[in-house]
């Protein structure tokens, strides 16, 4: 690693193997919450149970290793049948809005039949893409303000500067002009959807998008860049951190943020990109206030213990985040009690959390 940057990242879990992981693999996903409105309070309920299953089925894919792209082309009555039984904790329901967690056993013969039918030669055939493109949207906060389609987002053109250096063409950064601005701008881009952006997509021939945001702590010298992975049922968060050790000029820094960033990204959708499981960890949250979710995550982020924090699920009372362990040496509860997080283990590698 270049000694001008001391790097905490995270990564998304996507490998393109349709080989399957040792039987060791646990089938029971736990603490998939849904917060879901609907037409009527019996369908917030349906659509529920469809959105947590597949929650769920995506998280299976991360633990056999295979692509989450997979899902795309499984549908709702397929992912049903794979549920060999659930249970559903926390009923709530608001007018058409209805909330729970749901712990959700899959069957092993059933996904193994299903997956089976999804990597077959006709189904290959008649399903394969040419290789996907993904979209850039840089975003640059500055005295607390966002600079998007505007000329002074330097975080924007030293992107574009390292991505014609690449001669891979994976990703794409959209023009400034009228159709996309009438789409995206300042105030919306940090919280748009599939749906939001699907017309930039479209328009593009790309099935997702990375809104990168671009924020230099100058009393700390540190870059950090908060990044959303948003496509079709899916929208992961993700932060890299760049700490600025040998004190680069801002122009240089902007530089090497820029093709790190890449370098990570492009990497980020090899096949050789895996998450070893035994690191994976994942953690649920009673959260008591914004404040308190914020200090949690901000002392996980900080405490060099994780290589990857992504959040799963976040509601107004409850997060389930996972994170890549990274200290070898020491216990996990023991490490996280040394900076004042309390873990209680449910199952394997499964825990919750409690502040001291």
């Amino acid at each position: 690693m270049s000694r001008f940057f001391s790097v905490l990242f995270t990564i998304f879990f996507a490998v393109t193997s349709f080989s399957y992981a040792a039987e060791s693999i646990n089938y029971l996903i736990e603490a998939v919450t849904v917060n879901v409105a609907g037409k009527s309070p019996s369908g917030a309920r349906n659509l529920a149970v469809a959105t947590a299953r597949r929650d769920a089925f995506l998280i299976l894919l991360t633990r056999l290793e295979i692509s989450t792209n997979v899902a795309d082309n499984v549908s709702d009555d397929e992912i049903s049948d794979m549920v060999r039984s659930e249970q559903i904790d926390g009923e709530r329901m608001a007018g058409n809005t209805y909330s729970a967690t749901f712990n959700i056993m899959f069957a092993k013969d059933f996904v193994d039949h299903i997956l089976a039918q999804k990597k077959s030669p006709s189904t290959e055939i008649t399903t394969q893409k040419p290789e996907e493109t993904h979209l850039l949207i840089p975003a640059q906060i500055s005295k607390r303000k966002t600079v998007l389609w505007e000329e002074n987002n330097d975080w924007k053109k030293a992107l574009e500067k390292n991505l014609n250096k690449k001669s891979q063409n994976k990703f794409i950064i959209p023009d400034a002009d009228v159709a996309n601005i009438s789409v995206l701008d300042r105030d919306n881009v940090a919280l748009i959807d599939y749906a939001g952006l699907e017309p930039i997509l479209s328009r593009y021939k790309s099935d997702a998008a990375y809104t990168l945001f671009f924020n230099y702590d100058e009393i700390e010298n540190k870059v950090n860049i908060n990044v959303f992975y948003i496509r079709k049922l899916q929208k992961k968060q993700i932060r890299l951190s760049f700490i600025n050790v040998d004190r680069l000029d801002y122009a240089s820094l902007l530089d090497k943020v820029a093709a790190k960033t890449l370098d990570y990204l492009f990497s980020s959708q090899s096949s050789e990109n895996k998450i070893l499981s035994s690191n994976l960890f994942r953690i649920e949250i009673r959260i008591g206030s914004l404040g308190n979710w914020l200090m949690i995550k901000n002392k996980i982020e900080n405490s060099n213990l994780v290589s990857q924090l992504n959040i799963e699920s976040l509601s107004r009372d409850y997060a389930l985040i996972s994170i890549n362990y990274v200290d070898a040496k020491t216990d996990i509860v023991e490490a996280f009690a040394k900076i004042g997080i309390l873990l209680n283990k449910k199952s394997e590698n499964f825990y919750t959390l409690t502040t001291n």
